[in-house]
């Protein structure tokens, strides 16, 4: 596959945006939040140390799921980004019914194009909102339960008191609850027509 000519910031936004990397976003992100959970759990968060520590898991939390919301934006300068864009190759490997249609919509100038969701990702988002509905509504049951059990029957001390340490419990099951819709159409939402082709053709210029 020949070389792509899209430019280096263009052909990163295109990379970000292929499944694959998606799916090790939210990993590394899910990861970080067990890690912040695990390591803030039954602390006295009345210190401001302590309190920051605990914070700023929730903080890098919230400042990625607001980041991915809005997606990286596409800024095309030429046409073969545009083309890179549209089809994942050059301008000149176009058919001439592609370049046609890519010169109609040509302006001179750096752009930055509109990302508004098309009909399928809002199918896509509300797939995503009913699939995480069906699920919170029994795993929040199921932790209600388990959170009450513990406190019950478990015996004072250890882990039990980590357990029962309310603001990070809570806050953390807050930021799962709101990001979990995101998160299930961010890793089964299919690449755009073009990315695969784009980033296949850009891995091959390292």
């Amino acid at each position: 596959m020949p070389r792509s000519k899209a430019n280096w910031a263009l052909r990163q936004a295109l990379k970000h945006r292929t499944r694959r990397w998606r799916r090790r976003q939210e990993v590394g992100l899910y990861g970080l939040m067990f890690i912040s959970l695990l390591t803030t759990l039954g602390g006295d968060h009345h210190r401001f140390r302590d309190f920051w520590w605990a914070a700023w898991g929730l903080w890098i939390a919230g400042v990625n799921l607001r980041q991915w919301s809005r997606g990286e934006p596409l800024v095309v300068e030429g046409l073969d980004d545009r083309a890179q864009v549209a089809h994942g190759v050059n301008f000149d490997q176009l058919s001439d019914a592609e370049q046609k249609e890519i010169l109609r919509r040509y302006r001179v100038g750096r752009f930055m194009l509109n990302d508004a969701p098309d009909e399928r990702q809002r199918a896509l988002r509300l797939q995503a909102n009913e699939t995480a509905f069906r699920f919170l509504r029994v795993a929040l049951v199921c932790f209600a339960a388990a959170y009450w059990a513990v406190y019950l029957w478990v015996p004072a001390g250890g882990w039990r008191d980590m357990l029962m340490d309310s603001p990070v419990v809570i806050s953390w099951l807050v930021v799962f609850v709101i990001s979990l819709p995101q998160m299930i159409q961010m890793w089964t939402e299919p690449d755009a027509a073009g990315e695969p082709r784009a980033v296949a053709s850009a891995a091959q210029m390292k």
